[in-house]
């Protein structure tokens, strides 16, 4: 390993996807708690840098880091990239996401590998090469999965659903797997965000269907991260945000 180039006294965060709505509001959190943080991007370079100029401004420091999680062998270089600047690293959100339709019934794997490589294996594989640095500091992993990878209702997104199913068994996985040095959960949203092309009466069906018959904020999921991040007993849960939409 390189030598650092700066120790930090303060916990590291790493955020993946972090330019996303819920990247943004999770790293905006953490950066109140006191973290560090590493925003990782894939090809949005200028809305990460954006939200980089932003948190530094409240004084936090913060570390760009790029990959392609679409290859998961770059987990290691990731991984690196932020222990070789600050020379540990005490959280991982593994937010990084691809939401593509692709049918069910198909002869063409190509866009399903795609997702299942970016929603599935890369978060697992970042989690594994995280664990040594993790461990120094009974540090955790969170997992941002999905209400409709227990709920299988959306016909045209089949890999997307298969891939985040497999993340919440993932998740209890890895949470016996590293052991008792590093906790493992995961967030579950609900409809936080709306895919561009949804109309305006596409919304409100799907709104109307949460017992709390409204929309979510990014800033709730954050919150609920960092109630994992915090709570030194909780490990293996999918906490589920979502209004009340998976009681029914």
């Amino acid at each position: 390993m390189k030598k650092n180039l700066h120790m930090s006294f303060k916990p590291i965060a790493l955020v993946t996807g972090a330019a996303s709505s819920l990247g943004s509001a999770i790293s905006r959190k953490l950066a109140v708690q006191g973290f560090n943080i590493a925003l990782h991007y894939g090809k949005s370079k200028s809305k990460t840098l954006e939200l980089k100029r932003e948190l530094e401004t409240k004084g936090v420091e913060i570390l760009l880091v790029q990959a392609n999680l679409a290859n998961p062998s770059q987990s290691d270089r990731l991984i690196r990239q932020v222990v070789n600047s600050w020379g540990r690293l005490d959280l991982v959100v593994n937010n990084a996401s691809v939401f593509e339709s692709t049918a069910l019934i198909t002869k063409n794997f190509k866009k399903w590998s795609h997702i299942l490589n970016v929603n599935t294996f890369s978060p697992v594989s970042v989690a594994i090469a995280s664990k040594p640095w993790l461990e120094k500091h009974r540090g955790c992993v969170i997992n941002i999965t999905d209400i409709y990878g227990e709920f299988p209702v959306l016909k045209e997104h089949a890999a997307y659903s298969a891939s985040k199913a497999a993340l919440i068994f993932l998740t209890k996985y890895l949470a016996l797997a590293l052991g008792d040095k590093v906790r493992v959960n995961a967030v579950s949203p609900g409809v936080i965000t709306f895919p561009k092309h949804y109309s305006r009466t596409q919304q409100k069906k799907l709104v109307a269907k949460s017992a709390l018959k409204r929309q979510g904020r990014p800033e709730e999921i954050a919150d609920a991260v960092w109630f994992l991040t915090s709570n030194q007993f909780v490990t293996g849960q999918i906490l589920h945000v979502d209004g009340g939409r998976f009681t029914f």
